[in-house]
């Protein structure tokens, strides 16, 4: 028998995510059955069974098998509707009746998704794209049925919010919010208007996108230099590679990608090389560039007007004010304003750094006058010189073991949570995925289970500009019945080479240590409703508070030293410059922060030009003159081919002043690193989003957030003199 390719998984890897033991072994068969199996054996095992499965996927069969779980979940929303189209009003519970039932109706269909996302993001030669994204998809459309349903938004309207927990009305302020936004409020013939506005705008946001991806790939940079590539690290190396199977043999290509424009021009010693590359990226999508039928001007006005008129049918005075339903940040005006202070910092020390950085370059040998496409080159050679920042040498002192140990430890301290490698107490997808448990420093029970997939694969789902993935198997919840929440945190750091460990870049710590923050905050929610869970009903502006405190915790020299040691000789890196090293070009970087998202927020409040907006803006946040191809709007991707990003894009910001703020507590004298720990673990970890941020904030903090701690951290108060 010609074997096509085979999967090996054991049924109590299905029982750990939640289906249940007989509820795995159906699923595993009904899944394979229906994708023309060629033979299924169970064989005996210390854990269950193993399914050892021949197979070749037949696609659309697969598509129809995960359909008809979809299906069922939209049939089930359907009962719920006919129930309340015969109740009377008043005659039902609503949580009883209606939400608890949809609560039990999303735990199955969510579990399926998560498998088959691990399985997809984990290993494409069991999961290919192909099969992937039709399902993917179908659950998206599927998902959203609850929230677009009549029946179900009115009763939540009904209800009297005085009778409810405070997690009960996060859950129907969560169904009231997503409806008024699907556009259940609208009478029939505004709703086809409403409904058809969004899939045209819907359709030119996938063409903005379709036509800066043409305008990147338009062109080509060749590199045939060893000598102008021997300091760059070895995976930009690997990106711009034409021999993928040796990144190191000439030639390579520059591409216009994010991830590979950027670092090539951080790392390229040839000034020449790195203007052609920005200006090219400056040019991609705007009137400047050569094929106008790529030019994304015309479509960024479109796009703009297409928003302002389904906000105006929901009854917002602009796209911006809409945004505000899923944001933490009270107002418009409130968000300017705290920008606009943040700039009147940043600013000035931005022309500062240009300066020293001028300087600098001078003493190296540049006898030109720094501009846009030189800043990151020689503030990187800056960064090494002043605090001996290198990537490639700082990452032999960040073996994954060594960082892991780490961060495990500072948990244990700020959290009282011991996290334990269970090697044996669950099966994994591949050799390297490890499975840990969470319990309390004082109490044996399991609090939470989680796998890690850190190291890079072959057959590992990879993607540019995509740090990595977390999905959530099973939420913290109480219904149907009380269960341990499951995570699966899956990365794309190097792997083993050598026989030498996987090791990290700094950046690569970082981007674990957020990942991290939001893995704790899924498995150490404790609520009862999977709908407000985790990272669920989180505000948008919100959402990287946990992320963001934990990368602080990096620059606190115990933690530092805890995670870092040679991987050859056990020698740590110095902690004494930590503070100075975040605050390196912190007034140029802030600022460039500061304009996307500024300009961000005028597209969507204003109805001025964008040319316009960039011309009046631009030299508010930069001492550099404006560029003739500057059409940033038009490659603004994050903004305007994606509309959860439309007036969202300051979020990022957002998070880091409200974690920055947080961060400031722990350096209080007056109260221990534990106790602040554990009210944190209880307030922003144990809350997820059964309750607004801005009053977990005020539970934690004892008032609102303020800027002024960010503004501290990153040093952009700075006197004159320093």
């Amino acid at each position: 028998m010609k074997v096509d390719f085979y999967i090996v998984k054991s049924i109590n890897y299905y029982y750990k995510i939640g289906f249940g033991f007989n509820g795995a072994q159906d699923w595993v068969k009904t899944y394979y059955q229906n994708t023309r199996i060629v033979a299924l054996t169970r064989v005996p095992s210390r854990n269950g069974y193993i399914f050892v499965i021949l197979t070749g996927l037949d696609i659309k069969k697969c598509e129809n098998t995960i359909s008809n779980q979809f299906i069922d979940f939209e049939c089930g929303i359907r009962d719920i509707e006919d129930y309340l189209n015969s109740v009377e009003d008043g005659k039902y519970d609503l949580f009883k009746d209606v939400l608890e039932p949809i609560e039990n109706l999303s735990h199955k269909f969510d579990q399926i998704w998560a498998v088959l996302k691990t399985l997809y993001l984990a290993d494409s030669s069991v999961m290919p794209a192909r099969i992937y994204y039709p399902i993917h998809n179908k659950a998206c459309m599927s998902h959203t049925t609850k929230y677009n349903s009549k029946p179900i938004y009115e009763a939540c309207k009904k209800a009297d919010l005085s009778k409810l927990t405070e997690e009960q009305v996060a859950v129907v302020n969560k169904f009231i919010k997503e409806g008024k936004l699907n556009g259940l409020e609208l009478s029939e013939k505004l709703d086809y208007s409403f409904k058809a506005n969004k899939q045209k705008c819907s359709a030119k946001q996938k063409y903005f996108k379709i036509r800066l991806e043409m305008a990147w790939s338009q062109f080509q940079q060749i590199i045939d230099n060893p000598q102008l590539v021997k300091d760059f690290p070895e995976d930009l190396l690997t990106l711009m590679a034409l021999n993928k199977n040796n990144p190191k043999k000439r030639p390579w290509k520059v591409a216009l990608t994010w991830g590979t424009a950027d670092r090539f021009i951080e790392y390229c010693p040839d000034r020449d090389l790195r203007w052609n590359v920005w200006q090219a990226y400056e040019k991609a999508g705007s009137p400047a560039d050569e094929k106008r039928e790529l030019n994304n001007g015309l479509e960024v006005e479109e796009i703009r007007k297409l928003r302002l008129e389904a906000a105006e049918k929901l009854g917002f005075k602009n796209y911006g004010e809409l945004s505000l339903i899923t944001k933490m940040a009270p107002s418009i005006s409130v968000i300017e304003n705290t920008l606009l202070t943040i700039l009147d910092k940043a600013r000035p020390l931005q022309d500062k750094e240009i300066e020293s950085l001028q300087n600098f370059s001078n003493k190296k040998g540049n006898e030109y006058p720094i501009q846009m496409w030189d800043v990151s080159y020689w503030a990187r050679l800056q960064k090494k010189e002043l605090f001996g920042y290198d990537e490639v040498q700082w990452s032999e002192y960040f073996p994954l073991d060594r960082v892991l140990d780490g961060l495990f430890e500072l948990c244990r301290r700020l959290y009282g949570i011991r996290i334990l490698e269970m090697p044996n107490r669950a099966d994994v997808w591949h050799p390297d995925v490890k499975y840990y448990e969470i319990i309390h420093e004082n109490d044996p029970s399991i609090v939470a289970g989680f796998y890690l997939d850190l190291c890079s694969r072959p057959q590992k789902m990879k993607a540019v500009g995509e740090p990595g993935w977390l999905v959530t198997h099973r939420p913290a919840s109480s219904i149907p019945k009380k269960v341990l929440p499951l995570t699966a945190l899956i990365m794309n750091f190097p792997s083993m080479q050598n026989k030498n460990p996987s090791l990290l870049s700094f950046d690569q710590v970082k981007t674990l240590f957020g990942k991290f923050g939001h893995l704790l905050q899924n498995v150490l929610c404790q609520v009862h409703y999977a709908e407000v869970s985790g990272l669920s009903n989180v505000e948008w502006d919100a959402v990287g508070i946990t992320s963001n405190f934990m990368i602080h915790w990096l620059y606190d020299k115990d933690t530092f030293d805890s995670i870092n040691s040679h991987y050859k000789t056990g020698k740590r890196l110095p902690n004494d410059q930590l503070t100075e090293m975040k605050q390196h070009m912190a007034g140029f970087n802030t600022c460039d922060e500061l304009y996307k998202s500024m300009i961000d927020i005028k597209m969507h409040t204003i109805k001025t030009n964008w040319n316009d907006l960039v011309k009046e803006m631009w030299s508010n946040y930069y001492g550099f003159p404006l560029s003739k191809w500057n059409s940033f709007p038009c490659r603004f991707a994050e903004v305007m081919s994606n509309e959860q990003g439309a007036a969202s894009y300051y979020s990022g910001l957002w998070s880091r002043i409200i974690a920055a703020d947080v961060f400031q507590s722990f350096k209080a004298p007056d109260e221990t690193t534990k106790n602040l720990g554990n009210n944190f673990r209880d307030t922003f970890f144990a809350f997820g989003g059964s309750c607004p941020s801005g009053e977990i904030f005020r539970r934690f903090k004892g008032r609102d957030p303020n800027p002024e701690a960010f503004i501290s951290d990153l040093g952009l108060d700075k006197d004159d003199s320093n």
